[in-house]
């Protein structure tokens, strides 16, 4: 009877050295991200700048960076910094009398929640979080001294929906809209994830 546990314990030891000895993936759950894109105003040059008969650009180029924990198959926390872009605007002060001529430039930084789901090599994902938005404006007018300046800030909703091709263990190029809830910007990025 001993000896046959003594058997049974042997073997399963002996089974069990092939699993303890599998290497580990390569990579962890952490993993960082760049990506460039289009940011799409949605506002008016009036309703962007208050000044009458404003023109403004409403395509620019956007960028983001991010760093991310991925804690589930399905699901992950980031932080990430979005550049959304410089708006040229041209438009009229109250009345018409002068001609101003300027710049909006708009920046977030904040945290999101990112739901997942694996499908083989793919992810199809959604994010919701809270960002930091700055938002500046410089305009000047042939008649003022000097150039205006216009800081402002909004404490704000962000959400987002994307997909990523993981076409390597450790690398991943993805595809997303995003937008925050009071910068009116639509932002569609592409760009590459990496993982560490």
């Amino acid at each position: 009877m001993k000896a046959t546990r003594a058997l049974f314990i042997a073997g399963a030891l002996v089974a069990a050295v092939p699993a303890m000895a599998q290497p580990m993936p390569p990579y962890s759950p952490w993993y960082l991200g760049a990506g460039v894109g289009q940011g799409h105003l949605s506002l008016n040059g009036t309703e962007l700048t208050g000044f009458t008969n404003a023109n403004v650009d409403r395509n620019e180029t956007t960028y983001t960076i991010r760093a991310g924990w991925r804690f589930s198959p399905y699901a992950a926390i980031e932080v990430g910094y979005y550049d959304l872009g410089k708006y040229n605007f041209h438009g009229d002060t109250t009345g018409g009398v002068a001609a101003v001529d300027g710049q909006a430039k708009v920046k977030s930084a904040g945290a999101s929640l990112v739901g997942i789901l694996p499908i083989d090599r793919f992810d199809l994902y959604g994010r919701i979080g809270w960002v930091r938005s700055e938002i500046k404006v410089n305009a000047s007018a042939p008649s003022a001294p000097e150039p205006a300046n216009v800081k402002d800030h909004q404490n704000e909703a962000t959400y987002g929906i994307g997909g990523r091709w993981n076409f390597m263990p450790q690398w991943g190029v993805f595809a997303e809209w995003m937008k925050n809830d009071k910068v009116k910007i639509d932002s569609y990025l592409i760009g590459v994830d990496f993982r560490f």
